[in-house]
């Protein structure tokens, strides 16, 4: 048998071997094991077939909602239709996209249908015979219906009147239905700054997604990463996992390198297996920060720390195993659900009367729930590469501090010092600039300025 794929993930064209002589032909139109062999492990509940006398007889555009979502193998056995499917998965790459394909008794194709699409078939000879198998038996509390001209679909169905069915013509608009189905994202490090943010937006955009920290599972333990992922079967995993204690890693070298190193190629591997879509977040820290010009996505990495040497191991694993991948960058990150260096300042604030801040070490805060909407917006394409998301904007960590005081209302003496004046175990980048060209190249927006987010972030926590 033959399996094509289509731009729409997990649609199916199948083609199964034929053998004919002059008495006729015969194919096997359904062997589990050998469609098992090729990736197709459903267990088909139910088979349906439905005859239409006219050219020119439309049904669609039908499915069923979860909990009672079916997935669908069409194949036509006597006449002709064209035999349409729309993409009803929020945060698909392709929602709200339609698909078309002629299944005929002469050329025996079937489509292969995941749960989460629409179907429609409009037949294009006379005497039409449909047959197809479903996963799940037929509800008629949670069957449903899309008007077959809904504009925000946008379907060529190449005639002008079709034939109908009362269902079908009084079927509600996509934007009236209570369609529910989702891709389903898994986030690694959901109690950490950014995955707590990812998780948020993704609930706002109605995207199924799991939160996963380590009481789900350890990403160091291969077994235990694969088993939980393999069994979740998410479509995007964005990886926000990390050892990201910078000056510990120094001496913690083995532990930092399990989660950052391991652990990321343990998730990859994971993706790779479900052709999966995976988002890693690294980090300034992969560059030596020489110069004062940004770093631009492509520049070559040379880590000045041990933690910043583990996100770019971690950067080529992905690199090495995926094709389905984005590495976002960022730098210098505060959100609402950990410590960091707003909270730190603030809280400084009530037991000192001034504070040294650092001032040769130039770089992007980055309010992490600006973040989470850009990479809430990558997931949901195929526009795949590195890419720096930061918000708008450079300053020192002195200048942050300012900046954080200011707008706090907080009234506190603060010392510019260089880095040599404040030593830590590990060196820091002086130049921590990164370039967004990828971002614009691929039309996606820019991070609001850094001082916008910043007093955003300060309502949110005060």
């Amino acid at each position: 048998m033959k399996v094509t794929k289509t731009k729409f993930k997990d649609l199916l064209i199948i083609e199964t071997d034929v053998y004919g002589d002059y008495r006729g032909w015969f194919t096997e139109t359904y062997t589990k094991n050998k469609f098992a062999d090729n990736g197709i492990d459903i267990d088909f509940v139910q088979d349906n077939q439905s005859f239409s006398a006219q050219k020119g007889t439309l049904r669609g555009i039908h499915f069923q909602t979860n909990p009672k979502a079916q997935t669908k193998m069409i194949r036509c056995a006597r006449g002709a239709i064209i035999d349409t499917v729309v993409d009803l998965r929020k945060g698909s790459n392709t929602y709200k996209q339609w698909f078309s394909i002629e299944l005929s008794a002469e050329n025996k194709k079937q489509l292969f249908i995941p749960k989460g699409f629409g179907h429609a078939f409009l037949t294009i000879t006379d005497d039409v015979e449909v047959q197809y198998k479903v996963d799940e038996y037929y509800s008629k509390e949670y069957d449903r219906s899309i008007r077959f001209d809904d504009l925000e679909i946008g379907i060529d169905w190449g005639v002008e009147n079709p034939i109908l069915s009362e269902k079908d013509l009084n079927a509600p608009f996509l934007k009236d239905s209570d369609t529910n189905f989702s891709i389903k994202v898994l986030v690694t490090g959901v109690n950490g700054q950014l995955g707590y943010d990812v998780v948020k937006r993704l609930n706002e955009l109605e995207i199924e997604v799991i939160g996963a920290s380590r009481n789900e599972f350890d990403i160091a333990d291969k077994e235990q990463t694969q088993n939980y992922i393999l069994k979740s079967k998410p479509d995007v995993i964005v990886h926000c996992a990390a050892y990201t204690a910078v000056d510990k890693a120094e001496d913690e070298k083995e532990k930092c390198y399990v989660v950052n190193v391991e652990g990321t190629r343990n998730i990859a591997e994971a993706c790779k297996k479900l052709d999966a879509k995976m988002v890693y977040i690294s980090t300034d820290y992969v560059f030596d920060g020489q110069g004062i010009e940004p770093q631009s996505e492509s520049k070559a990495t040379n880590p000045v720390n041990y933690y910043g040497q583990s996100k770019e191991e971690g950067e080529q694993i992905v690199r090495e195993l995926l094709e389905k991948y984005f590495i976002v960058r960022t730098s210098w990150v505060y959100g609402e659900n950990d410590s960091n260096f707003v909270k730190t300042m603030l809280r400084l604030a009530h037991v000192k009367d001034e504070i040294n801040v650092v001032n040769d070490q130039i770089g992007a805060p980055t309010y992490t729930k600006d973040l989470a909407v850009l990479v809430c917006n990558m997931i949901q394409t195929t526009k795949y590469g590195t890419y720096h998301g930061v918000n708008e904007g450079y300053c020192s960590w002195y200048e942050f501090a300012l900046a954080i005081f200011e707008k706090a209302g907080i009234n506190i003496n603060v010392n510019p010092v260089p880095t040599s004046e404040y030593p830590t175990k590990a060196k820091r980048p002086l130049n921590s600039r990164l370039s967004k060209d990828n971002l614009e190249k691929n039309d996606f927006e820019n991070l609001p300025q850094w001082e916008d987010a910043l007093g955003r972030y300060l309502k949110e926590i005060q």
